[in-house]
């Protein structure tokens, strides 16, 4: 168990308890436990167990959450713009406004996620999500829009971050690209399209895109309700653990080294040596040009697929298979990295070209004669979603320390906040449907992103030969897992940590 997630889980006084004390009885034994290591079956148990109710939860809330806040673009299509009066730039401040509330949540939410309970904060969040939704059904102009966009990206900003947490508490560092490719899909996008056609179809009293907010809305509020009963605020929590499962789990996590110590103290030093770590820094360039990328496929793909010549419904539809690829290569390029260590760099970097290549192809290909090719271009552009899986899974492997891992979670949230919020005032209503200086910036964007990559590479390679030459090789991984876990060390302060590439 990883008491740096724990600590963002803000686990309670019993749970700390019955946490430590099995920490404590298992220190006891030394380096005996480096011939404790569970059986392949006892970890595959453990792992499953997982997998088949933590993991479907987490994920579920993500992709509602993207579903809540992509549907507006779908909204769009369907005519909100004109029964809510909008013009000019107001769309595009309806896509950058919500990043405002993601982003001023930012502040509070670090304290936040090292006090209070992860779980009932997920569930609380995904029902006022469920309300919020539902209220936009009642807007007629653009400060009623605005105004529940705010909250809506407010309540939101704490997915990711918790999502991050709860990777590194319930899984091993190996096992987490998969897995946040898993819960950080773009389903949303996929089913965003399909579900909007099919609400197009439903004969109704209301408008299209007052019944894509209504049926999104009541499934926020079913999803907020199952959380609250059926996800466990933290392993030592956990309904389908019995006493020696939370022991195994323990020993299972252990080898992750990113700490389990200090339950709800909030350190300084630990914020100040990211600050001073340019590896940070590196995320932070690539997490604001990765959110310009996906402001704008979030906020305006369906208008311009619109604008190579299809209908609304067709459009609707097309704008799906995009989804599907960001989908399937996020999940295939993470199950690589399952097996194969060490690569998760090489994939975000060279991820990022076929991007890349897709933005090119909508800028110098004229949809009138060759419309194919610029909407072969949008589907190349869903490559986007591969270099953030990679580049979120390494921050919640090579973070360790409580502090410094809620900081580094909800830092890059901020970041990503900022990167969205310039994102849609890059493409200018005088520029529909075709949006060129849009698209140059998503090039832009995608070459950063990849360089980023290299560099990230380039830094923890150097750090980890760094360390092997001054410390050698690490050869009890366990111990000085639990022993990293009960002093709250981080990585920069623990000499047997190497970073995952």
């Amino acid at each position: 168990m990883d008491k740096s997630s724990a600590n963002a889980a803000g686990i309670t006084g019993a749970a700390e308890n019955e946490d430590n004390g099995i920490v404590h009885d298992i220190g006891l034994k030394g380096e005996e436990l480096e011939a404790e290591t569970l059986s392949s079956k006892t970890n595959r148990r453990l792992r499953l167990r997982v997998d088949f109710i933590v993991l479907p939860l987490m994920t579920m809330a993500s992709v509602i959450a993207l579903l809540d806040k992509n549907a507006l673009s779908f909204a769009a299509l369907f005519g909100m713009k004109d029964d809510t009066h909008l013009h000019g730039q107001q769309y595009s401040w309806l896509g950058s406004i919500v990043y405002f509330g993601y982003m001023i949540a930012q502040f509070p939410l670090g304290w936040i996620l090292v006090k209070v309970p992860l779980a009932k904060l997920m569930s609380f969040l995904v029902l006022t999500w469920g309300v919020l939704v539902c209220s936009i059904m009642a807007c007629n102009s653009f400060a009623g829009l605005a105004a529940i966009r705010f909250l809506l990206g407010f309540f939101e900003a704490g997915i990711v971050p918790i999502n991050m947490i709860l990777t590194g508490t319930w899984y091993r560092r190996e096992e987490q690209p998969l897995r946040t490719a898993i819960w950080y899909n773009t389903l949303a996008g996929v089913l965003g399209g399909i579900f909007a056609f099919a609400i197009s179809k439903l004969d109704s009293q209301y408008p299209v895109w007052k019944l894509i907010f209504l049926i999104y809305g009541s499934v926020s509020l079913g999803l907020g309700v199952a959380i609250f009963f059926l996800l466990p605020d933290h392993p030592s929590l956990a309904w389908f653990y019995n006493v020696e499962d939370k022991k195994n789990k323990v020993i299972r996590i252990a080898p992750n080294q990113t700490g389990q110590g200090n339950v709800h103290q909030f350190k300084w030093d630990q914020i100040i040596e990211s600050l001073v770590d340019p590896k940070f820094w590196v995320l932070a360039l690539y997490v604001i040009a990765w959110g310009i990328v996906n402001a704008g496929i979030t906020n305006f793909n369906p208008l311009i697929i619109s604008g190579f010549g299809y209908s609304k419904e067709r459009t609707a539809l097309l704008a799906s298979p995009q989804a599907a690829v960001a989908t399937f290569f996020a999940i295939t390029c993470s199950a690589v990295a399952n097996v194969v260590p060490n690569i998760r760099c090489l994939i975000w970097a060279l991820s990022t070209l076929p991007g890349l290549v897709g933005a090119v192809l909508i800028r110098v290909l004229d949809p009138a004669t060759n419309r194919a090719g610029a909407l072969a271009g949008v589907y190349m552009m869903g490559f986007y979603n591969v270099s953030w899986v990679m580049a979120m899974s390494l921050v919640s492997s090579n973070n360790a320390g409580a502090t410094k891992r809620s900081f580094a979670t909800t830092s890059m949230s901020l970041l990503y906040a900022i990167g969205n919020i310039i994102g849609p005032q890059l493409f200018l209503e005088t520029q529909a449907p075709h949006y060129p200086l849009g698209i140059y910036a998503m090039m832009t964007a995608f070459a950063v992103q990849g360089v980023c990559g290299a560099v990230y590479f380039a830094l923890c390679f150097i750090e980890n030969k760094r360390r092997d030459r001054e410390y050698g090789k690490v050869e009890h991984q366990t111990v000085a897992g639990l022993e990293a876990a009960e002093n709250d060390l981080t990585d920069g302060k623990n000499s047997a940590f190497r970073y995952c590439l």
